[in-house]
């Protein structure tokens, strides 16, 4: 299977990396800034997701190194965190760009070969952010909820084509957006989860890696919470 792991150089993005390339498939991985170095099974594709011509050229690039792309995975993202008042047209267009348009683009790519192999699967990370909204974070939380409704519209348009969609939604994960947190505030964020910590890199990959796994042949237009119970 050939896997395109969009946002693949660090945290949900690295840990799905690793995973698929533990299970043997072929992965192209969309970086930004984080250079990571190729092997013989990772192709490493250096994309500004915002921008459709990059990434045009990134899958044409994916499929000339591993033929047609079976699996997209976007884990790309970017969190602002502030009041409305505090943000202006660049954040909006910034986070935005990123977090919807970047996935827009990509599947707007990947679709017409999926379309024509009559397979595929695409799945998001969102936030369960997304579904409940967060004070000081609402440029984020509503293009979380952007990528929320574009999954079950994608699955219901896709379908009929063999494709499933699907999206999974994180709890509080220790990544590096979380890396303006104090510990304190990381703590009082685990007392608030019902498992009692945040949740890891690793568990959210398990969940994708499923998604898009043949176990998951009858499951299309979800957002499956990862969150440890904080959204229930």
């Amino acid at each position: 299977m050939h896997v395109l792991v969009a946002g693949g150089s660090r945290g949900i993005g690295a840990a799905c990396v690793r995973a698929f390339a533990a299970a043997g498939h072929d992965i192209t991985l969309i970086y930004n800034n984080t250079f990571v170095e190729g092997t013989d099974k990772i192709y490493p594709v250096k994309c500004d997701v915002s921008d459709p011509d990059d990434v045009r050229n990134a899958v044409i690039s994916a499929r000339d190194r591993f033929g047609d792309i079976d699996a997209l995975v976007y884990c790309s993202g970017i969190s602002l965190t502030g009041l409305v008042t505090d943000f202006d047209q660049e954040s909006y267009k910034k986070i935005m760009d990123t977090n919807f348009g970047g996935l827009f683009y990509m599947t707007h790519e990947v679709l017409p070969d999926m379309i024509r192999n009559h397979n595929g699967t695409i799945t998001a990370v969102s936030s369960m952010w997304g579904q409940t909204g967060a004070s000081c974070e609402a440029l984020y939380s509503a293009s979380k909820g952007a990528v929320d409704a574009y999954i079950k519209s994608l699955a219901k348009e896709v379908g009929p084509s063999g494709i499933r969609v699907n999206a999974v939604s994180p709890g509080v994960v220790d990544t590096d957006m979380m890396n303006e947190y104090s510990q304190d505030d990381k703590d009082e964020l685990a007392d608030e989860t019902p498992l009692g910590r945040i949740g890891t890199p690793d568990e959210i990959a398990k969940a994708i890696c499923y998604l898009t796994s043949d176990d998951a042949s009858f499951i299309t237009g979800q957002i499956i919470g990862v969150n440890g119970g904080f959204l229930i």
